[in-house]
């Protein structure tokens, strides 16, 4: 047993509360329509009737050309709306279904009803002063051209004029599918116990027969596009993958039917290219052999699946973890076999390396493999996926086929930087399965590769030849984390360089510790915090005099070579940095086998430090580089005399928070100490996710925040604050950021600009961490933190949420007994009580 073992957190209480109704000033645009209301309507009709009148001779053209057949009634239309003052599902009373939610308060829709209720809505604000919403709708664009910019990927869009109509593709399309859920009954102040518990049952059978109603819609919807797509004779070859609100499928068409989609089909908000996967490169080598004996894990070990090229299983470092006799081929076209087929020393081969030993493999004697291997081959020789292979699809029937895997690893990515707008369909399926499943995803960040002749997605020469050097270029919108390593509940992992290299000829790129030349950076889809960790993947070597990039053994991790028994440096890549973490997380299952994934993130990322040269003064590029840190099992594991962990795993509905309390010692807290204590919080948790929305608040039914009390509040005053600043949106931006000042210093904040790092918010994400040091004599007796449940899209408020929430301290000077002072304090754990706020 561990001499520091981690401590529970003390419950103090939860509670409901009622959300704010929250006020915002108008936007001038909005006020100016609604003053000016003739105008207004009349620009909007005029647009209206156009889109229209465009659409009805585009219908006549398509009967003449007999072309496949589109509803009259269902008219396409990209509108603007006042982005924050309008409710969006506030479209449905135009008539309007939303397909997409866009930036800028854009929204593809489709009229369902010929502008019937549009029109309706526009003459009651014309006429009767009615509809004031109205003001809030801005804008109908015109024309078509908007489509190829907001449905098509980057790639596709630079493609685009160049695509003939003979031209076969395979790409991945998307079609919105949304059936708005009926409201959750509020309660009004003269609502009895009774009424109101009848008014949430006859809301409850309205719910079910709402997903009968749903499945049938989209049913519907999936019958609409298969007869557009086969009248064309194009080829449907994946399933349709699911969403709450959307489904995906990829297909294979020619360059004619694709353009009709993207430009007439009313349903469709994205249209991507064929997934290509980033490919490493490695030299051809035998490897080096070791003296060593891997022992088989312990019986009851976790099992981790390595998602990859296939592994070499009788690998004399490998065989003793591998489950051969599991293992699976999910590559058509190929003989079936599960090997690892990568040339140049393998690739799935290394990553199962990595996983196994993480940074350090022994030179001789005995060592136990932490954890099973679990082999999921996906990967063609050529490192590739086979365009028969839908990414969402094949990793919902990996998922299934090993359902008792604890994780889930993940060393490829596409080779293009992820999309902001809407989360992808692959990165989407990980989040769906996180928090339906329990899966726990490991996801490399992705690499920049050497270069690259799309102009879109230059590559390190690149760059370079343009004048944007090592580090500026990793902070390029093209440098961004690749899919799926945009997924919100996966753990996405960058790399750092394992040392500095220098001759007469060549240089590596970075210190030790610094960013790897290659590691895509954040930040992610909604400006989230991706990657959360770094893991040393290496680095290149460049000439001096020249462009040309090399491997040197000192900048290469070691890895595991599928050629020959042993081990090498000669390759690099995010995507050894990754198993490294999966590595981790092993000794974390061992230890902590009845937790479930949430626990598990949490204290990873709690055991998580900036490296050294911006740890003590980091901004928002140390951020995007290195997300959190560098994990270290030792502090994931347990603790030491000078730190020590609380932790806590349970559920909070939207309108309720769970308020926890850590007791501080006297002794820690006179006033002749003086001592640095670090204070670090880490908050994981899951929810439903849709796709056809932005911003975390929309993607997401529900949504979780943590806040602390300030320095000497007591938890009663804690309590009337988080009731009082809880607002039903994400933006805080309106907050006074200097509304207290005993407020613990926070690195990152809920706030934008009340952190040390400016422009990110912590509640951005699904994997959250904070961290502030305070001197020991300002510690109050006791620190209360809240863990607060926020709305989304999901209209059952009692809806719950898991999550789980770590919060540490840590003596940064000075040999006091921190742990031991703490623990005697805090170690009866009430029990929780249930107390109403309303």
């Amino acid at each position: 047993m561990s001499q520091f073992p981690h401590l529970p957190l003390k419950d103090s209480f939860k509670g409901d509360f009622r959300f704010k109704s929250g006020f915002r000033k108008p936007n001038p645009k909005t006020i100016e329509n609604r003053e000016n209301n003739r105008n207004h309507g009349a620009f909007i009709g005029n647009n209206a009737n156009s889109v229209k009148e465009h659409h009805q001779n585009e219908l006549a053209r398509r009967a003449q050309e007999g072309l496949p057949y589109l509803d009259e009634n269902i008219i396409p239309v990209f509108l603007q709306v006042d982005p924050y003052g309008f409710d969006i599902e506030a479209l449905k009373g135009f008539g309007i279904e939303i397909i997409s939610e866009e930036e800028e308060g854009f929204i593809i829709g489709a009229s369902i009803d010929g502008f019937t209720s549009l029109e309706r809505k526009i003459k009651q604000f014309v006429e009767e002063d009615k509809a004031v919403n109205t003001a809030q709708l801005w804008d109908i664009v015109l024309g078509k051209n908007w489509r190829v910019e907001q449905i098509l990927s980057e790639e596709l869009q630079h493609q685009w004029d160049r695509i003939d109509d003979e031209d076969m593709l395979v790409v991945e399309v998307s079609i919105a599918c949304y059936f708005k859920a009926p409201e959750y009954p509020s309660r009004d102040k003269e609502d009895s116990d009774e009424n109101y518990e009848q008014r949430i049952e006859r809301w409850r059978k309205r719910y079910q027969e709402y997903e009968i109603e749903k499945d049938d819609f989209e049913s519907a919807r999936i019958e609409d596009v298969q007869r557009f797509l086969d009248n064309y004779g194009a080829e449907i070859i994946s399933s349709f993958i699911s969403e709450i609100d959307s489904f995906s499928f990829s297909v294979r068409l020619r360059g004619k039917i694709l353009k009709d989609l993207v430009l007439n089909y009313p349903y469709v908000f994205e249209v991507i290219e064929k997934t290509v996967i980033d490919s490493p490169f490695a030299f051809e080598v035998d490897g080096e052999e070791l003296d060593i004996n891997v022992l088989p894990p312990i019986q009851d070990a976790p099992k981790i699946c390595i998602v990859d090229s296939g592994i070499m299983e009788g690998h004399r470092l490998l065989a003793s973890a591998v489950l051969a006799e599991k293992s699976i081929n999910f590559v058509p076209g190929i003989p079936d076999t599960v090997a690892d087929g990568v040339v140049n020393g393998g690739h799935g081969t290394r990553v199962a390396g990595a996983v196994l030993f993480g940074n350090n493999i022994p030179r001789n004697g005995d060592y136990q493999a932490p954890c099973y291997i679990y082999n999921a081959r996906v990967l063609n020789g050529d490192n590739q996926l086979s365009s028969l292979l839908f990414p969402p699809e094949l990793m919902e029937d990996v998922c299934f086929k090993f359902g008792d895997a604890h994780v889930f690893n993940l060393s490829i990515n596409n080779r293009v930087a992820c999309r902001t707008t809407h989360m992808s369909q692959w990165a989407a399926s990980l989040d769906r399965m996180s928090h339906e499943n329990g899966h726990l995803f490991v996801v490399s960040a992705g690499n920049i590769s050497t270069e690259n002749a799309q102009p879109n997605n230059p590559g390190i020469k690149d760059h370079r030849l343009a004048g944007r050097n090592y580090p500026v270029y990793l902070l390029e919108n093209a440098s961004r984390v690749a899919d799926p390593a945009q997924s919100l509940f996966s753990i996405t992992v960058g790399s750092i360089c394992m040392d500095h290299y220098e001759d007469d000829d060549h240089k590596s790129f970075g210190q030790r510790d610094h960013v790897s030349s290659f590691s895509r950076s954040g930040l992610g889809i909604w400006n989230s915090i991706k990657p959360e960790l770094v893991e040393y993947g290496g680095d290149w070597v460049a000439e001096k005099m020249g462009n040309n990039l090399i491997f040197k053994e000192a900048t290469c991790p070691e890895t595991v070579v599928s050629r020959g028994p042993g081990v090498a440096r000669d390759t690099v890549g995010t995507s050894f940095a990754a198993p490294k973490v999966s590595h981790i997380l092993a000794k974390l299952l061992v230890l902590f086998p009845h937790e479930d994934t949430l626990f598990h993130k949490a204290l990873l990322l709690q055991s998580a430090r900036l490296p050294e040269h911006v740890r003590h003064n980091p901004d928002l590029n140390a951020i995007r580089h290195y997300g959190y840190g560098i994990p270290d099992s030792g502090r994931a594991l347990e603790n030491s005399a000078r730190r020590i962990t609380f932790t806590t795993s349970d559920v909070v509905s939207p309108g309720q928070t769970n308020l926890y309390t850590v007791q501080i010692p006297n002794e820690l807290r006179l006033q002749g100490q003086d001592f640095d204590i670090l204070i670090e919080v880490s908050l994981c948790y899951t929810a439903k996710s849709r796709r056809t929305r932005r911003r975390i608040n929309s993607y997401l039914s529900s949504w979780l925040s943590w806040q602390s009390a300030p320095l000497g509040q007591g938890i009663e005053d804690f309590k009337k604050e988080v009731i009082k600043n809880i607002e039903n949106d994400v933006d805080t931006a309106n907050d006074d950021p200097y509304d207290h000042p005993t407020r613990i210093p926070w690195t990152i904040h809920d706030h934008p600009i009340r952190g040390l790092v400016k422009e990110i918010k912590r509640q951005a994400n699904a994997n959250q961490k904070d961290w502030a040091i305070v001197k020991s004599y300002n510690l109050p007796s006791e620190l209360s933190f809240a863990v607060v449940g926020h709305k989304g899209w999901e209209k059952d408020l009692e809806e719950n949420v898991p999550f789980a929430f770590v919060v540490s301290f840590e003596v940064l000077n000075g040999e006091i007994p921190l742990y031991d002072l703490m623990a005697q304090v805090n170690i009866e754990v009430e029990q929780e009580s249930q107390i109403s706020l309303f």
